[in-house]
């Protein structure tokens, strides 16, 4: 009888301590990224609702962009800021590419010569740009040439070795 009853309470018991520490994982605030910097194509002529989107820009324009990013922070291992020639309180970005991104940064520039991309950070659109080419396979640094203001600037170099280990 003791048998009957005591294999049973153990069972359950081992059952509600492991269910507690998984509802304990599950309550731990997830790490958040900010800052996320992603480039897209623009799409011209939409035809897919799965792989395209509208977005809207600061001034109201509207763009359908590829949902799939060609570049992403998780390339991106260091952001140094270059202050703005052409405007003060604006910076360039100069970033550090680990060889994944560089490699990445190679077909992009060659695959969109001359076009503009839709630069968008968080998710939501913040310029156009057209990609620089590297001069060669062993440059880690990447000018994003600007305009960027100052505090988007900051907060991109600051979240830059968080969203590169996050993701």
């Amino acid at each position: 009888m003791l048998k009957k009853i005591f294999l049973p309470a153990a069972a359950l018991t081992v059952l509600l301590i492991t269910g507690c520490e998984i509802l304990q994982e599950a309550m731990k605030p997830k790490e958040q990224t900010s800052y996320v910097l992603s480039l897209h194509q623009i799409i011209q002529y939409p035809r897919s609702k799965e792989l395209e989107k509208k977005i809207t820009s600061f001034d109201g324009r509207e763009y359908w962009i590829n949902t799939n990013q060609f570049f992403h922070s998780r390339n991106i291992e260091k952001v140094e800021l270059i202050q703005s020639k052409e405007r003060k309180g604006f910076y360039d970005l100069s970033l550090k590419l680990d060889h994944n991104g560089i490699l990445k940064w190679i077909q992009l520039s060659m695959h969109f010569r001359g076009e503009k991309l839709a630069l968008l950070i968080d998710g939501n659109f913040y310029k156009l740009y057209v990609p620089d080419q590297l001069a060669n396979e062993e440059d880690e640094w990447v000018l994003l040439k600007g305009p960027v203001y100052k505090v988007t600037a900051k907060g991109l170099q600051k979240f830059a070795h968080k969203n590169y280990l996050f993701f």
